[in-house]
């Protein structure tokens, strides 16, 4: 609730003269509004301790519904001024112009007016009435501060282990000496125990051994958790995401195991229906013989039913070892303090845990990132963990107060992760992307952009244990992570009615939702209230049937229905086959985030997506057929994701007027347009990764590249792809279409080319010397004879990938310098590759100090679809 008022306020305080023009008598109600807001939540804390008082919980109740509003109406504000500023510049919209007509704008004005004093006057009630329920005010709240010594991802695989030894001891015996009987070749082996024991962990731990996993032919692993759906499951074994028949699914999954012996871990399953698994069974009973499947469940119903072997039954770790996994989180490096009554304090709190993993390390590492002193922890026994010997689930108490503490704006970050399914992997990217477009973001006092201020929340969240299971990319930082079921299932409980998660035949959501997600078809939402106007997020994730979805034409009712979400921040629609965006799409004036990734059958974006002047986030990827996206749009756009567009033959006119753009996947060269490149040049936020493709149609204006110094400021960016054409393009990029005709003439065309193309491509890859901070670098098709002196500069760098350079005839000298440098890997580069046999030869730089260096005749892209 704090955090929504905060949105109000910041709001308030953000209006601009363009604002006040807008409504007459507009500052006044303004800062009457202030004043209302800050009263309100100044006792808000107080309030939503007292949410177990009725009235005080009701009061609560249509104070947010009232914030929300007031919030929707002052984005709408401050859009139309936005938008009445535009017609004084040089793309004029029409529409607009109309609208903003003098006897337009009296009216309107009044609308607004009568609305805002609505609004004004719902607040102002609200206010008086919480002087009758004895609501004490607090100070204002502030940010937690993550200790970022502590490296989380690390130390909590680590905790994950402790008192486990044995039991990964047995089972990893159990999967190497397994002596399956003659007429089953594949055995069942149960682990059992409640949530938070650390079933899944240890099921991870013994799933990673180096040693299983060189035993095993196949290893897979599928989170079932609440839906036992056979065909989704045995999808997810076989790695296909397409909408293939039942029919289909099954046989692929034979030829996957046939023969072979395989170790499949069914994680949190849940059902208890004996048929279903006896169906799921039929298609797993063809691998090899030793072939084991681990199956993780609280239930001892599902170990009967499933089980071939003997169940592992999971305890509670006995009190040493809980002290000692409590101590690793607790404590700083892990050590124990000598303090002799914190620490009998710290073993009392320890023995309410019951030896749960999960409890133990959330509630260490709360006291542990409050920072607590000997009275607090005083305090936080005597108070706070007197009230667990009164619940009844004591584990699920004790997690609940890590959400508890949290400050209000973690809090909203937190709920909104229950929009998600449970075992849903979260890129950390994408969920700060999704909180900074839903405003939960506080502005911070050091100028960092919002999306550095979302990292520090993750981090807060990810160091108090309400997520785990991390997972870190090649430079060692968080990518991905999971929820525990536990956390999930508090975060479902804590939410309330805002949000809302539509499930196939679920009944339709109620009025209070804000938050949306759905698993089921577009057509569920063809009859919906008419109080979901108010939502603010609509996300629809999983596959369609396998039919092409044209919302303007057979989804009419679902198009009608998306438009009238005026409110929506975030919208979702992926993997859905949808063919074409309804042109109304402008209507949706307050979206910041759009995802249509996975839409393989969508050619082309509606140009009004362009007035979509809040949009921050574009996402496409794997749109195949995709081949052009509209000019001009929005200088508000902060990520634009292009993964696997392979159809898309150039970029947007005019993409260097966003200067905020910090995510651009690609950037594809024009081969009618070669100047085009410059529009990279004023792109200086860009982060992460960056892949430039088309290189060789720069040949005819080599000079562009060395005077527009592309690359050199960009010192954010990570990783750096600069790819020119070549034949493995066409060859293992199936879905390629209209490329092909293009390509392959210029193919043609080098091949009679005059002997100074190489000369033009040493020109061009000169002028695109990046910041010297770049840690990946791949160098695809080039046809120099030498690479240039830059690459010695590039200190930071810890892998350089060449391949197909079929006129590359030595490595620079630099390369002797980059003693950051890991790996080296040469494809296909002829000339290279025979002096790989003179590697300690005069001729070739001294590369004794990387230490993995790979020399093949066979490209990435063969490697990829070989394996």
């Amino acid at each position: 609730m704090e955090v929504i008022a905060g949105i109000v306020l910041q709001n308030l305080n953000s209006f601009a003269q363009e604002e006040f023009g807008i409504i007459w008598n507009l500052k006044d109600d303004v800062q009457r509004m202030k004043s209302t807001v800050s009263a309100i939540k100044a006792v808000l804390q107080d309030a939503e301790a007292k949410t177990n008082n009725l009235q005080v919980s009701n009061w609560l109740e249509e104070l947010k519904d009232v914030l929300y509003d007031a919030d929707d109406f002052l984005e709408h504000l401050s859009t139309k001024a936005f938008e009445r500023k535009m017609v004084g510049g040089n793309r004029i919209l029409r529409e607009v112009q109309i609208f903003f007509s003098r006897s337009n704008q009296i009216v309107y004005g009044l609308k607004l007016g009568h609305e805002m004093k609505a609004i004004r006057d719902r607040l102002d009630d609200i206010a008086k009435n919480k002087s009758t329920l004895q609501l004490t005010e607090y100070p204002v709240e502030t940010p937690i501060a993550y200790r970022g010594q502590r490296q989380t991802y690390s130390f909590v695989s680590k905790d994950e282990v402790i008192g486990r030894e044995e039991e990964k001891k047995l089972l990893k015996s159990y999967l190497l000496h397994n002596n399956a009987s003659v007429t089953d070749s594949v055995s069942v082996v149960p682990i059992v125990g409640i949530g938070g024991l650390g079933k899944t962990t240890l099921a991870q731990l013994v799933y990673n051994d180096n040693a299983v996993q060189r035993y095993f032919k196949q290893t897979m692993w599928v989170c079932v958790s609440d839906e036992f759906d056979i065909k989704k499951i045995a999808k997810m074994i076989i790695g296909n995401d397409k909408n293939s028949e039942i029919e289909q699914v099954q046989q692929d999954l034979r030829v996957k195991i046939q023969g072979k012996k395989y170790l499949l871990v069914l994680d949190d399953v849940w059902n208890e229906d004996r048929e279903l698994w006896l169906k799921l069974k039929s298609l797993l009973m063809e691998g090899g013989k030793g072939s084991i499947i681990i199956v993780t469940t609280r239930s001892r119903t599902v170990a009967k039913i499933m089980g071939t072997q003997s169940p592992l039954f999971l305890k509670g770790l006995d009190l040493e070892r809980s002290w000692k996994l409590f101590s690793r989180v607790a404590f700083d490096g892990g050590k124990e303090p000598d303090d002799r009554e914190l620490l009998a304090m710290g073993r009392d709190i320890v023995k309410k845990c019951s030896g749960v993993p999960l409890a133990i390390r959330t509630i260490g590492s709360l006291l542990y990132s409050r920072n607590l002193g000997l009275s607090d922890w005083r305090n936080f026994r005597e108070i706070e963990f007197s009230k667990i010997d009164q619940e009844k689930d004591k584990i699920f108490s004790i997690l609940k107060l890590s959400y508890d503490h949290l400050p209000s704006f973690l809090k909203k970050c937190f709920a909104y992760c229950s929009l998600l399914p449970k075992g849903y992997v979260f890129h950390k990217k994408t969920l700060i992307q999704l909180w900074v477009a839903e405003g939960f973001i506080q502005p911070s006092n050091d100028n960092r952009c919002e999306e550095d201020v979302g990292h520090e929340y993750f981090m807060n969240l990810l160091s108090m244990s309400l997520f785990q299971y991390v997972t870190t990319d090649d430079f060692g930082d968080i990518s991905t992570c999971k929820m525990h079921d536990l956390i999930h299932d508090l975060a479902q409980i804590v939410v309330g009615k805002e949000y809302v998660t539509v499930e196939e035949n679920k009944e339709n959501f109620g009025n209070g939702a804000r938050y949306l997600s759905s698993s089921s078809t577009l057509l569920h939402f063809e009859e919906s209230p008419s109080s979901s106007n108010k939502l603010r997020t609509f996300i629809v994730h999983g596959q369609q049937p396998n039919r092409r979805i044209n919302l303007d034409e057979s989804h009419f009712r679902f198009f009608r229905f998306l438009l009238s979400l005026k409110c929506l921040r975030v919208l979702t629609l992926c993997g859905l086959d949808i063919v074409t965006i309804p042109k109304g799409i402008k209507e949706l004036r307050h979206l910041r985030y759009l995802d249509l990734s996975r839409n393989q059958f969508l050619v082309n974006l509606p140009p009004d997506i362009t007035s979509l002047h809040n949009l921050q986030a574009l996402k496409l990827s794997q749109c195949l057929r995709l081949k052009e996206l509209p000019s001009q749009m929005s200088k508000t756009l902060r990520h634009l994701e292009l993964n696997d567009c392979l159809n898309l033959m150039c970029m947007p006119f005019g993409l260097g007027r966003l200067t905020n753009l910090q995510t651009l996947t690609h950037f594809i060269l024009d081969r009618n347009r070669s100047g085009d490149i410059r529009e990279l040049s004023g792109l200086n936020s860009l982060r992460e990764k960056l892949e430039i493709r088309w290189l060789d149609s720069l040949r005819e204006n080599a000079a562009v590249v060395e005077s527009a110094k592309v690359l050199r400021e960009k010192q954010h960016l990570r990783e750096l792809e600069l790819r020119w054409w070549h034949e493995n393009v066409r060859k293992f990029h199936p879905y390629w279409e209209d490329p092909f005709a293009v390509a392959e003439t210029h193919l043609n065309e080098n091949e009679i080319e005059k002997e100074n193309s190489w000369l033009e491509d040493e020109k061009i890859l000169q002028g695109l010397q990046p910041h010297y901070s770049i840690k990946r670098l791949v160098i695809d098709g080039y046809c120099g004879k030498s690479l240039p002196n830059w690459i010695g500069n590039l200190s930071e760098l810890l892998s350089l990938q060449i391949s197909n350079c079929n006129g590359l005839k030595s490595l620079p000298e630099g390369i002797c310098k980059l003693v950051s440098l890991k790996n080296l890997c040469i494809y296909h580069c002829p000339l290279l590759e025979k002096r790989c046999e003179r590697i300690n030869g005069e001729d070739w730089p001294k590369i004794s100090h990387i230490p993995k260096v790979f020399v093949s005749a066979i490209s990435p892209s063969q490697l990829k679809y070989i394996n």
